[in-house]
């Protein structure tokens, strides 16, 4: 793979406000490491609280750039996976049997609404 410089204003390259990501990036660094006493403490800090802080501000840009299909096909698996680990708690426990019922109705109801919304 040729390494190749990519202009920092290409198109299809989402904008980050890169001030607000270091404040935040600070504010994570406060919160999580109170005692940074040593020039080396706040940059081994910084750099964790940078990542975090990068992390945080993709992700909420891959968030806002989801559809209305793609946030409903990921509920619909979120609500898929908790009906399995309902289905795998031990017969011990207690469950209560409106509740996988009405969760799995909600799925078939949510996947019919899916199947109607184009993609």
């Amino acid at each position: 793979m040729p390494n190749s410089i990519v202009p920092a204003n290409a198109e299809g390259m989402p904008k980050f406000d890169r001030a607000a990501i270091m404040r935040t990036a600070w504010e994570i660094a406060r919160k999580r490491f109170p005692n940074m006493k040593t020039a080396a403490d706040r940059r081994f800090a910084l750099s964790v609280a940078l990542k975090s802080a990068w992390m945080t501000a993709k992700y909420e840009v891959q968030q806002a750039t989801k559809t209305v299909h793609q946030r409903a096909a990921a509920r619909v698996e979120e609500m898929k996976l908790e009906l399995m680990r309902l289905d795998a708690t031990p017969f011990k426990i207690r469950l209560d049997g409106d509740k996988r019922a009405a969760l799995a109705s909600r799925i078939d109801a949510m996947t019919k609404e899916l199947a109607a919304i184009p993609a």
